[in-house]
C-alpha cells in the first residue's frame, strides 16, 4: 500500500533506512541522499516484478526531493503520481515467472 501511513518517517530516512514497497504493479524505493550537510530524498518507481538492484536502470524513474517533512509529503505525492499516471503499464507488468521466461528467451 502507498499512502502517508505505509512510509515510515523522515528520521528513518536519517539514519540511513531505506523505504521500498509495491503498489499495484509499481515498486517504489526512497532513501536519503547527497551528502552532509546538503541532503535530499531520492525516490525511484519501476515495475514489477524484479528488486531494484535486479531491475535494468532504464526501468526505473528517478526524482530528488528536499530532505524534509514537507519533501517526504511531495515524494509520496510523486510516487502516487506516477502510479496513476502510468496506470496501465504497472497493471500490465509481468509476474515473477514470466520475466524470467523473458529473459531466458532473450527479452
Amino acid at each position: 500500500m502507498l499512502d502517508e501511513k505505509s512510509i515510515l518517517s523522515l528520521n528513518f530516512l536519517t539514519y540511513g533506512g531505506v523505504q521500498t514497497g509495491d503498489h499495484h504493479g509499481m515498486r517504489y524505493r526512497m532513501v536519503r541522499g547527497g551528502e552532509k550537510p546538503d541532503y535530499h530524498i531520492d525516490a525511484w518507481v519501476w515495475p514489477e516484478p524484479f528488486s531494484f538492484d535486479a531491475t535494468e536502470e532504464e526501468k526505473k524513474t528517478h526524482q530528488e526531493f528536499p530532505f524534509s517533512e514537507e519533501g517526504r509529503h511531495e515524494a509520496i505525492a510523486w510516487m502516487l503520481e506516477q502510479y496513476e499516471t502510468r496506470k496501465q503499464e504497472w497493471e500490465h507488468a509481468p509476474t515473477l515467472l514470466e520475466a524470467f521466461r523473458d529473459r531466458e528467451n532473450g527479452g
